[in-house]
């Protein structure tokens, strides 16, 4: 539903809004909430409203964002108890949130901007999972193989954020909650790309969790329909937003191939011999829609052609993403509008 259209609803809240603030300062109102609450009753009644507020909006609080985001980081790397396995490479993880009302915006729907800050906790914990034994083992001196110029560059090992992208598919109301699915999506010689679904609390049920061995499987919920929430054929109808973000693997100025890292945390298959690092065959972008992504058998036949197989797959999505770096050259400097003032 459009701005223009709420207006009204808007207005009301608004309205309401200001009328209850009015009459608390009313004699008569005041004397009777004193009355049934005592003499302190008005100050309580304010302060309970504030409390409420703030924890309605708790993980929008001054220094909160940090909080969530090193929480997820510092569990991954230091508390995560089980390995993660070769043929779980592509398996999403979860995470869990909620549309805060800080978080609508005046279409009382999730604002676009804040999806951003939702996914830096997601990634957080999925990158601190997937990377935290790779980094470790180079920074610790693992360098065998790696280029001369790789091993004598300065500096440590580190993974940056290189770039992101948002598509919006369905608005998220107030206080609703959501999940946040995210997982390699493909990799080529510079760029690690990792795509998150933002999807309907509940309507996704894995069948198992390789980390978390002791969660077991939820029976699927069932639609309006009759149809099981979470069939393949169903996935797009509790997708409210899809990011991509790609990143780019460090040792001081040097850029890393990503596969030297993911080898180095043990999650890739064994690599046959004569099979170099990427490039081996890259992606190009193509007008056909790439097969949908296929979950890993459940056995150890998972094979570095498995592996290859998906890696190329969304390889396709991503060079496409890639391509929108093109963008930078679109800057116009000659001539402009105008120049406006955040505020004023």
């Amino acid at each position: 539903m459009s701005a223009v259209t709420r207006l009204g609803l808007i207005g009301g809240v608004l309205t309401t809004s200001a009328a209850l603030a009015g009459l608390s300062t009313l004699p008569a109102v005041r004397d009777t909430l004193t009355k049934h609450l005592g003499p302190n009753g008005v100050k309580h009644t304010w302060r309970l409203l504030a409390l409420l507020v703030a924890l309605l909006n708790l993980k929008n609080l001054p220094g909160f964002w940090h909080i969530r985001v090193l929480r997820g980081i510092i569990y991954q790397l230091y508390f995560q108890p089980h390995p993660q396995q070769p043929k779980h490479l592509f398996a999403p993880m979860i995470t869990s949130s909620y549309n805060t009302p800080y978080d609508t915006d005046y279409n009382f729907h999730k604002s676009n901007s804040t999806y951003f800050a939702d996914l830096d906790v997601a990634r957080a914990h999925y990158m601190g999972c997937i990377i935290r034994t790779g980094l470790a083992r180079l920074n610790k001196g693992d360098e065998q193989g790696l280029p001369k110029d790789t091993t004598e560059a300065g500096g440590k090992y580190f993974v940056a954020l290189g770039s992101i992208s948002c598509f919006f598919h369905k608005q998220i109301e107030p206080l609703q909650r959501f999940e946040i699915f995210t997982r390699v999506l493909s990799w080529d010689r510079k760029w690690l790309y990792v795509v998150s679904h933002i999807v309907k609390h509940g309507a996704v049920r894995p069948e198992s969790y390789a980390l978390q061995p002791w969660r077991k499987r939820k029976a699927r919920r069932q639609g309006k329909g009759g149809e099981q929430e979470g069939d393949a054929q169903d996935l797009s109808k509790v997708i409210f937003a899809t990011s991509v973000a790609r990143y780019v693997f460090k040792k001081g100025r040097k850029t890393i191939n990503p596969e030297v890292v993911l080898e180095r945390s043990r999650l890739l298959p064994p690599r046959p011999d004569g099979v170099d690092l990427p490039p081996r065959t890259e992606g190009t972008p193509s007008d056909a829609t790439p097969a949908p992504a296929e979950t890993p058998s459940a056995d150890d036949s998972w094979t570095w052609d498995d592996m290859e197989k998906e890696r190329l797959r969304g390889l396709k999505i991503a060079t496409h993403f890639d391509a929108l770096s093109a963008a930078q050259h679109e800057l116009r400097a000659s001539e402009a509008l105008g120049q406006y003032g955040d505020y004023w």
